[in-house]
């Protein structure tokens, strides 16, 4: 499987699917919508869009956060990679595409399918790079890694180009700038979920994992103690690093 150009090219149009989350939900046209229509100009409970903005994707990075370690730990001793790989992404693309129906005034829905959404395009992310050594050898992975990421900036842009034009053309389209930005939205569930189709095709279920240390088992709960212990045990040892260097 390794250095195999198809398998190769079905990895790196996983990066193309899902970059459409980053550039329309992430960057540009959700945080809009979600600060200008859904919150609108007289807030929520006090709290202006752009404020609600910050805190609920900051609430979403702790989440995530907290998540990560036990996610890794499965990426590393799991041998079914693609399986989660399926889920998270499959999972992402139907919260985003709920966020379709949210509409002025539904704030609170609004954001926790934000954070399911956000939490399947990161979770999926972890599995996705999971696979470069899998896929790859030690000459060729930053090539492949760099392949990935140039597909996903294609994928993205052009995503995002085909979203835009749809909502400065609103009014030539006749229809409302507020359900164009919905489209846009809505686009983006099925470019994630259509392209990641074609991906997962030419991807291979990782046949083999890691050898799990003494102690722990391929329960969930020991996976995520695991990937708490190995996050710890990262952390005492950049605090000692620091402490050595200053």
């Amino acid at each position: 499987m390794k250095n195999d150009k198809k398998t190769i090219f079905g990895w790196a149009m996983y990066d193309w699917a899902n970059s459409a989350f980053a550039t329309v939900m992430l960057t540009a046209i959700f945080p809009v919508y979600f600060e200008s229509t859904i919150v609108g100009d007289d807030g929520w409970n006090g709290i202006s869009g752009e404020a609600l903005w910050g805190f609920l994707t900051g609430g979403a990075a702790i989440v995530l956060f907290a998540f990560m370690p036990m996610l890794g730990s499965i990426a590393d001793f799991s041998a079914s990679k693609l399986k989660f790989l399926r889920v998270f992404a499959y999972g992402g693309a139907l919260f985003t595409a709920a966020l379709f129906m949210m509409q002025a005034g539904t704030v609170v829905p609004a954001m926790i399918l934000f954070v399911f959404a956000q939490f399947g395009f990161v979770g999926a992310n972890v599995f996705y790079d999971g696979f470069l050594p899998d896929i790859s050898t030690e000459d060729t992975m930053d090539k492949v890694s760099s392949k990935g990421f140039a597909y996903g900036y294609v994928g993205g842009g052009l995503y995002l180009g085909l979203a835009l034009a749809v909502v400065l053309g609103a009014d030539s389209l006749g229809i409302e700038s507020a359900f164009a930005a919905r489209i846009g939205i809505l686009g983006t569930a099925i470019w994630w979920a259509v392209f990641s189709l074609y991906a997962f095709k030419r991807i291979p279920e990782t046949a083999s994992s890691e050898q799990l240390p003494e102690g722990y088992t391929n329960s969930f709960g020991s996976m995520a103690k695991l990937g708490l212990d190995r996050a710890w045990a990262t952390t005492k040892k950049i605090t000692k690093t620091r402490h050595l260097l200053l």
